[in-house]
């Protein structure tokens, strides 16, 4: 009984006065096994090397059965009833001392160990947590509570509930990175992304597309405007000029739209000839394209290819000089108003010819109806008178 009281009474001293002995004298040499011992703490029978090789002795089986203990994070396990009999209380606490030491560098390493493991199986489900993140973002199905693999440990999960959590975070930032990305690239400003997404490679790459489809759209947007211009300045047959400040992109949209407005406009003066071919019958030229021998020969060029305009004249006054017909327009030119003016106008001359006919023609037979009547009443009275006087001359033959 009364060992086991020394040994607690030598323990108790020794949880004490160890951290103060560790610090000065073994932590330092713990990766050596090697301890510095204060020869004022040795017994003064011995000689120092003796002190020294039994302190050494005791040190390391303290410090093996300590080691043993830690590894299995149990303290005191492997420690007997018997174990300090032989020992002085000296002896005992140089015996402690490397016990201690060696519980708390083999918890330590263990502690170590199980954090590796632990950091390993955390990371590993991070990472696949995070994938599955990436992955269920994009069809739209996250679920609200990452989901748990039982086969894997604690450690795993936790961390795969890491990962997910984050990659869900970094989508929706992305998100947000390529619409403030669009916005800046919409300014025309050099890009100037902010620490928020320039940490990570997702958000990076977000904030630098929408910049870029910024950049585009105003580009296109000027480009648009531009072109406009163009169109405009060409339709006018201005001289070409292009903005000095244009970037090459834009200035070419303006330049294509000059030549389009400038070959719109002479397809247009060439149409407009063409019209006037259904107006006149013979060229004239137009007062407003005196000035521009480009339009004005363009212009003739027009009037001059009309090659249908006499032939409709002509199907019009046919068409209007039938009797029972309905004036029908070819489709091709129903939508052109000099055309279909010119039609109405020759289909309108037919009719009235054809009116104009068939009252001549009515007249005729009334004449000629009215003479055959006249004829026919004239020849029964000189008949009539015949067959009188033939009665008058056959009586005064018979009175002689």
């Amino acid at each position: 009984m009364w060992k086991k009281i020394f040994i607690l009474v030598v323990l108790g001293y020794t949880s004490l006065s160890t951290k103060y002995f560790l610090e000065s004298y073994v932590y330092a040499t713990t990766d050596e096994e090697n301890v510095a011992v204060n020869e004022d703490s040795l017994s003064s029978n011995l000689s120092a090397g003796d002190k020294k090789m039994i302190f050494d002795r005791l040190y390391e089986e303290g410090y093996q059965l300590g080691a043993e203990d830690g590894g299995s994070e149990k303290p005191y396990e492997n420690f007997r009833d018997s174990q300090f009999l032989d020992y002085t209380a000296e002896e005992s606490r140089w015996f402690v001392m490397g016990y201690t030491v060696g519980y708390e560098k083999a918890k330590r390493n263990k502690e170590d160990e199980t954090k590796a493991i632990e950091e390993q199986e955390s990371s590993a489900g991070e990472q696949e947590g995070y994938q599955q993140g990436l992955e269920d973002y994009k069809p739209a199905t996250v679920a609200y509570t990452p989901p748990q693999t039982p086969a894997k440990s604690k450690d795993w999960n936790k961390g795969f509930s890491l990962g997910y959590t984050k990659a869900i975070e970094i989508m929706d930032l992305s998100i947000k990175a390529k619409k403030d990305g669009h916005t800046q690239g919409l300014e025309g400003e050099a890009l100037n992304m902010p620490d928020l997404y320039s940490a990570d490679e997702i958000t990076r790459k977000a904030y630098e597309e929408g910049f870029q489809s910024g950049q585009q759209e105003q580009v296109e947007k000027l480009k648009k405007e531009y072109k406009q211009e163009g169109y405009k300045q060409g339709y006018a047959l201005k001289d070409l000029s292009v903005p000095s400040d244009l970037s090459s992109e834009v200035a070419t949209a303006f330049e294509h739209g000059y030549y389009k407005g400038e070959k719109q406009r002479h397809k247009d003066v060439r149409q407009e000839g063409f019209n006037a071919a259904f107006t006149y019958t013979t060229y004239h030229s137009p007062s407003a394209y005196q000035t521009n021998t480009r339009l004005l020969e363009t212009y003739k060029e027009g009037f001059q290819s009309n090659k249908v305009a006499n032939q409709l004249r002509k199907e019009a006054y046919e068409e209007g000089w039938k009797l029972g017909h309905t004036m029908t327009i070819p489709a091709k030119y129903k939508h052109t108003k000099p055309a279909v003016a010119m039609y109405k106008h020759y289909y309108e001359l037919g009719q009235k010819k054809q009116r104009q006919t068939v009252f001549e023609v009515f007249i005729g037979l009334l004449v000629l109806i009215s003479g055959i009547g006249a004829y026919t009443v004239f020849g029964r009275k000189r008949n009539k008178k015949e067959a009188f006087n033939l009665e008058e001359n056959a009586e005064g033959v018979g009175v002689k």
